[in-house]
């Protein structure tokens, strides 16, 4: 900076002093140029006087010839001169030279009168310019300017030599170690502003990763459909989700945050009594430090009313200090339901295991009791002998019908699925309704204009009737009124969810409703269980209302109960309806004799009692009878005889070969045998065997003598 200084006035020092030698050479280029011009005037009159004198002795002889020629001559032997007149005295232009300017310069103007005496003989003009003369000028201004400027510069670099060499020397050490500094500073100045950059930079996206965090986050809450909320250690809520607002029933965040939760939503125990605030294990989460988790509580509503919940509760912690917890809880309300639905199934699994265990035996057993029991009511003339079989074969059937109501309990029964008019069933069954409800409760019947055709097991839907018509019954000991009607509903998709389990779709629905002593919401809730009863011991087994239940479950169906106490009960079954028409179908006419026949059968079962009671049967009836005790019996006797026999009664389930591979080889040795099979196992094991999905014929256990000669005559033919 002090170099530039000391360099500024030098600069200035020497535009001073060149200026000076410049107006000092503009005043002695004046001077000269005068002296100059005052020369050469002098210089231009003598010149005059010559030609004057040069001129007179032919102006005296008036020879203006040789007056011109000399005038010319002499125009021409000077540059200088651009006009030359001679003029008499009476104005006549004698002769007369003339050169053209070239430029524009100061010029003279001189006149010379030749006289002879006192008498005037010529007048002689003599017009030119100063060119000589501003050459001289202007070579000297030239010399002049350039020695001014030569002088400044050789002054100027001398004098910045000797002031830079011992005067500015210190001081360019200085400026260049301040240069250094300064260059030093500058770096480590950028330097620092490209951390500053990097800071900031990073600052940045700190701050913008932790608003895509916080917005994340909010997201989150406001995106799940757990409910969630934070308290501090007061117990106050910091912080909800809009899943707990809805949950809870409650408008907007602003009705729970800032106030105590405990108090809102947890102040009662599930049993109805009060819950203290410092027994709340939410709180126990930041009191000592320990989350919790409880997986049915109940929380209290906006509303007044309950939620069953499960819930889990953590501290929150900053800087290792508690502030407070933070609690997420969804309402159970579904999955209890679905827990109670699947305990109900798991029960009547349990039934049905066990009701499928025990069928095949007890079937067997009452298949010998009803064969023989039937044989002796034919035989017997004694009508007081024939009313003892006769009890014996109603109390067979009536056990026959419980192994039945187990098995559909259960879901292990065969169904005889096909298309039916529900309303053709209502209307068969009504007849027994009436017997089965007694004279003191009238039966209403308001059924559909409309087909509703289903496709359901005719026998389970008219026990299905049957049991609702008997447990109204009971409902309503002094009378009533009990009416069945039917109708065609539509479940539109939006709607689907208010009823339950139920499809969207076109279903049949079946009212039954009774102006019985109805139920309290308690026994609402047990009437489907298995072994349910609220009537005297003695006087119910508590399988009706389960067996109806389980009936609607096989036919894809669903049902509600509507009932309070004094007010009756109404039972809504809903079936899915079909495309197509129902078939009708025609009771077989209860013949005077049982079919008979001539045809060789061969008869495979295991049991002895039973083989040899169709044995027998078989054989009264006409026909010939092979017999065999298990599966590899029978497919020996069966090659043995192949040619002579026109069916095979084959027993499901046989020792060494069931029934199925029986008949497997049998297609082997005859292709088109004809077979019966039978069983008095469950359904669900005939299913698996194939032994209904693949439509063979088939009789269930236990079977009536007439049963069983009908169905094989009906096979034969």
């Amino acid at each position: 900076m002090t170099s530039f200084r000391h360099t500024r006035a030098l600069l200035a020092f020497a535009g001073i002093l060149l200026v000076f030698l410049v107006v000092e050479d503009s005043i002695v280029i004046m001077q000269q140029r005068n002296m100059l011009m005052t020369a050469a005037r002098d210089h231009y009159e003598r010149e005059m006087d010559l030609l004057a004198a040069a001129s007179h002795e032919a102006v005296l002889k008036q020879d203006y010839v040789n007056i011109r020629s000399f005038v010319n001559r002499w125009g021409d032997a000077h540059e200088e001169y651009r006009q030359i007149r001679a003029i008499a005295p009476n104005g006549f232009l004698v002769a007369e030279y003339k050169r053209p300017a070239s430029r524009q310069l100061p010029v003279y103007n001189f006149s010379k009168i030749i006289k002879d005496g006192s008498r005037e003989l010529m007048t002689i003009e003599m017009s030119g310019d100063y060119g000589e003369t501003e050459k001289i000028v202007a070579v000297l201004r030239m010399r002049l300017v350039v020695g001014s400027f030569l002088f400044t510069a050789v002054l100027g670099w001398a004098l910045w030599y000797a002031v830079k060499k011992r005067a500015l020397a210190p001081l360019e050490t200085e400026v260049s170690l301040r240069r250094q500094s300064e260059e030093l500073l500058e770096a480590k100045v950028e330097e620092r502003t490209g951390e500053l950059k990097k800071e900031l930079a990073e600052r940045k996206r700190i701050e913008e990763e932790l608003v895509d965090r916080e917005e994340r986050i909010r997201l989150l809450l406001n995106s799940t459909a757990e409910a969630i909320y934070g308290v501090d250690t007061e117990g106050n809520c910091t912080f909800c989700n809009p899943s707990c607002v809805r949950i809870l029933g409650y408008e907007r965040p602003e009705d729970l945050i800032g106030r105590n939760v405990h108090r809102m939503v947890h102040h009662t125990r599930p049993d109805g009594s009060p819950y203290p605030e410092e027994e709340c294990l939410i709180y126990g989460a930041y009191r000592e430090r320990q989350g919790c988790h409880k997986d049915n509580e109940l929380f209290w509503r906006a509303d007044g009313g309950s939620i069953p919940v499960e819930y889990w509760s953590y501290p929150i912690t900053r800087r290792n200090q508690v502030i407070g917890a933070v609690v997420t809880f969804i309402d159970i309300s579904e999955r209890k339901k679905l827990e109670e639905q699947l305990l109900q199934s798991q029960k009547m699994e349990a039934i049905g295991r066990l009701a499928g265990g025990i069928a095949h035996d007890f079937n067997n057993i009452l298949t010998a009791i009803v064969g023989y029991g039937s044989i002796l009511r034919k035989k017997i003339a004694d009508e007081k002998l024939n009313a003892h079989v006769v009890s014996i074969l109603d109390a067979s059937q009536r056990a026959t019908q419980l192994i039945k109501s187990l098995l559909a309990f259960g879901r292990k029964q065969s169904m005889m699925s096909r298309p039916l008019n529900l309303n053709d069933v209502i209307l068969n069954v009504g007849k027994l309704l009436v017997r089965i409800i007694g004279a003191d409760i009238s039966l209403k019947t308001q059924l559909s204009a409309a087909e509703l055709n289903v496709m359901a097991d005719g026998s389970q839907i008219e026990q299905l009737l049957m049991n609702l018509a008997t447990n109204a019954r009971d409902a309503m000991p002094s009378g009533g009124h009990l009416t069945i009607s039917s109708e065609r509903v539509e479940i539109p998709p939006d709607q689907a969810s208010g009823y339950g389990s139920a499809v969207p779709g076109s279903y049949a629905l079946i009212t039954v409703a009774d102006t019985g002593f109805g139920m309290d919401g308690s026994t609402r809730e047990k009437i489907f269980e298995p072994f349910f009863t609220t009537k005297e011991v003695g006087k119910g087994t508590g399988l009706g209302l389960s067996i109806v239940y389980a009936v609607v479950k096989q036919h894809s169906g669903f049902l509600n109960v509507s009932s309070e106490p004094d007010k009756g009960a109404v039972f809504r079954i809903y079936l899915p309806l079909i495309e197509g028409k129902a078939l009708v179908e025609e009771c077989p006419q209860e013949a005077k004799e049982h079919p008979r026949g001539t045809e060789t059968i061969l008869v495979a079962e295991d049991d002895t009692a039973i083989r040899e009671l169709t044995t027998s049967l078989l054989e009264e009836a006409g026909y010939r009878v092979i017999a065999a005790g298990d599966g590899e019996d029978a497919v020996r006797k069966f090659r043995e005889h192949r040619e002579l026999v026109h069916l095979a009664v084959l027993d499901v389930i046989m020792p060494k070969a069931n029934g199925r591979d029986v008949y497997e080889e049998m297609k082997k040795a005859r292709p088109g045998i004809k077979v019966l099979f039978a069983s008095g196992y469950a359904g669900d094991i005939l299913s698996v065997k194939g032994i209904i999905e693949e439509g063979f014929h088939f009789i269930q256990k236990p079977m009536a003598p007439a049963e069983l000669l009908r169905k094989v005559r009906n096979v034969l033919d």
